[in-house]
């Protein structure tokens, strides 16, 4: 690993060197127009924001976590975070034409009067005002395995009447939730014994559903007035099925729905910006997962409500050109209301915390600074006081409270234009998953798990580098190193009675180190040619805690390695890209099993899109061209891991398929 890096760190700086004499841009503050997207003719912002140097797209954990503060992504809209977490920034961006893009800045280390929303670096999207009203109809389809077709698609509805604008959409969604099914084997070893072999087949790869969304923005007080609302649907269900010993199946449903209302403000009184927002999110979800074998057959049932309500107030203070103060206040109300049964033979098991309600109420305060010290230094600080107190009811009863100091400072060093150096020291406070408090189950690799009521949130010591170098018209790599020491992990614990249960690991070091960017290719000869890599390596240890031993953290990949290379080719009026990522793997420790996911083979994935006008395009798309095998080991023991012998160890492998997709899009 150590050769790796020294290896890349050689190649960053070489690379930087050579394209120097090309190098035009790169300041705290970059502003790209749409001319300088006119070559990859994109439809989105979303399109726009792939094309942009060096910068990588963090859609943050607003849709995975609690509260609206520290969970943005790294996009402003207008110089606003969108007031949305259900609705999520991969889909906010495919809804704005990038006909209504005037330009997009970039602004890296922070700078006075922008919002950083607790990230290095974010790229605000500054929509025309006089954008004519337009509708467009995407249509898309997908051939998986089977020769099955799976169509989709969506009408998107955007217009102006005098100081109003709105905008409505209505969607067919079709999405890869789990690209793994194919065929192939199940080899089981047991002690002593012979492995012996059978047929394997993996199903479900799709997750269907419905999504409605609408958006009026008007005048009101003398600032601006937003509201949103989004109503989401998803089903998506997974079967495994094994032809040997007598045969078996497992079979998985899972069905959400979920709803959000968001309503914004935001008013400038001189050198005072006030904003608030409310944000208020529905969701249900219910879960059937079934395993049938020769006389033995069990199902698991889950059912889980949840909702959260969030009131904001943010105000800043333009104390010079060079120094911004703001100040503010969050409260959130949080609930889960969750059951779960779990029956063998059609007798009841009972299990830990299968009827819980658990309610969370949160409220916190921040101050920051964002100070220009000289032209080539900034300094960002500032300090969050989180106060929560958590209530469960049900199985277990008992109330908690936590308090929270979240310290944060990033300064950022502009040697010259081309040249970025930032470093950032912050403590992050995780936020509990409610789902955790209920017992899960997955039948066929560990079985079921009980909840925790006793969980407490992560806390995270972050030190982060980030040198940034651009090249050229749209050329630059990143360089980051991120270095953590975690108390409280979320990771699995045994909890009693031959479970175990989502817990805490007292402590945990993490280390990431990242290589990212955007290489134009024109000095090979390829016109138009772009080199996307994001390279990342993880390292991280604790101590196991079953045996004592140290080891990684569950479901923690050890890379991900992609590249991506595209042109566009301005005779054709369309964009080809190429990508690969080779193979990786994870590990997961349970108390009576080590499980772990391998990828042989790279992924790749290829597509090219083709405008005939200007108000349409056709997208031809391929994924998993060279189908990946996919390999799942389970190491099963009688008991608990550092005391039980093994009892089996179950590998099974599979061919996955290949995708192929069209998509069509028109404006009118």
């Amino acid at each position: 690993m150590t050769a790796i890096k020294n290896l890349v760190f050689c190649g960053f700086f070489l690379l930087a060197g050579a394209f120097e004499a090309q190098a035009e841009s790169g300041q705290s503050l970059s502003s790209y127009p749409a001319s300088f997207f006119a070559d990859a003719r994109p439809n989105t912002a979303a399109d726009m924001i792939s094309r942009l140097p060096g910068f990588s797209l963090d859609t943050g954990t607003a849709n995975t976590a609690r509260g609206f503060g520290g969970t943005a992504g790294n996009i402003l809209v207008d110089g606003s975070r969108p007031t949305a977490k259900t609705d999520d920034l991969n889909t906010i961006l495919q809804r704005i034409p990038a006909s209504e893009v005037t330009r997009i800045d970039v602004i890296r280390g922070g700078a006075p009067g922008i919002d950083m929303q607790g990230q290095s670096v974010v790229a605000n999207i500054v929509r025309r005002s006089d954008a004519p009203g337009q509708i467009i109809v995407t249509g898309r389809s997908m051939l998986i395995e089977d020769g099955e077709w799976v169509p989709s698609g969506s009408v998107d509805y955007r217009g102006q009447h005098g100081v109003l604008r709105y905008e409505a959409a209505l969607a067919r969604t079709a999405s890869i939730w789990d690209d793994s099914p194919g065929f192939g084997y199940r080899r089981i070893t047991l002690p002593g014994g012979a492995p012996q072999r059978d047929e394997a087949r993996r199903l479900g790869i799709m997750q269907l559903g419905w999504s409605a969304h609408g958006e009026v923005i008007a005048p009101l007080l003398g600032g601006e007035w937003s509201n949103n609302l989004t109503l989401q649907t998803t089903d998506y269900t997974s079967s495994q099925l094994y032809a040997g010993y007598g045969g078996s199946r497992f079979d998985s449903i899972t069905r959400k729905r979920n709803g959000e209302f968001g309503s914004h403000w935001q008013k400038t009184l001189g050198e005072f910006n006030l904003e608030t927002l409310i944000l208020q999110r529905l969701g249900g979800e219910t879960d059937v997962n079934t395993s049938a074998k020769p006389g033995d057959s069990a199902i698991f049932l889950g059912n889980k409500n949840s909702g959260e309500s969030i009131a904001r107030a943010t105000l800043r203070y333009a104390v010079s050109p060079r120094l911004n103060l703001e100040t503010g206040a969050e409260g959130a109300y949080n609930f889960l209301n969750g059951r779960s049964s779990y029956a063998d033979n059609g007798a009841a098991i009972a299990l830990p915390n299968t009827n819980v309600a658990v309610d969370e109420k949160r409220g916190e305060i921040f101050a920051n600074s964002s100070w220009k010290i000289t032209p080539d230094f900034s300094l960002e600080s500032g300090a969050r006081l989180e106060y929560s107190v958590i209530a469960e009811s049900g199985d277990t009863n008992r109330r908690r409270d936590f308090l929270y100091v979240k310290p944060r400072l990033l300064l950022a060093w502009t040697p010259d234009s081309l040249t970025q150096l930032r470093l950032r020291a912050e403590r992050v406070v995780g936020q509990l998953n409610m789902a955790d408090f209920v017992a899960s189950s997955s039948l066929s690799t560990y079985g079921v798990a009980a909840g925790n009521a006793d969980l407490r949130p992560d806390q995270r010591w972050q030190f982060e580098a980030n040198l940034e170098r651009h090249f050229g018209d749209k050329g630059a790599l990143v360089l980051s190193v991120l270095h953590e020491d975690i108390t409280d992990l979320e990771d699995y614990i045994p909890v009693g009675g031959g479970l175990d249960a989502p817990g805490n690991i007292p402590r945990t070091v993490n280390d990431k180190f990242t290589l990212s960017g955007t290489m134009p290719l024109d000095w090979l000869g390829l016109k138009n040619g772009l080199l996307k890599p994001a390279f990342y390596w993880y390292e991280s240890r604790l101590n196991d805690p079953v045996t004592g031993m140290p080891r990684r953290i569950s479901a923690q990949h050890d890379r991900n390695l992609t590249a991506e290379i595209s042109q566009d080719l301005d005779a054709w009026n369309s964009t080809w890209v190429f990508g690969a990522s080779p193979s990786f793997s994870n590990e997961v420790w349970r108390i009576a099993q080590i499980s772990m996911v391998t990828i042989h083979n790279p992924y790749t994935y290829a597509y090219w899109t083709w405008h005939p006008t200007a108000s349409l395009s056709i997208k031809f798309e391929a994924d998993n061209i060279i189908p990946y095998r996919f390999e799942q080991e389970l190491v099963n023991y009688a008991g608990p891991r550092n005391s039980a012998p093994l009892s089996s160890i179950q590998d099974v492998v599979s061919r996955t398929r290949p995708r192929w997709f069209v998509e069509l899009r028109k404006a009118f």
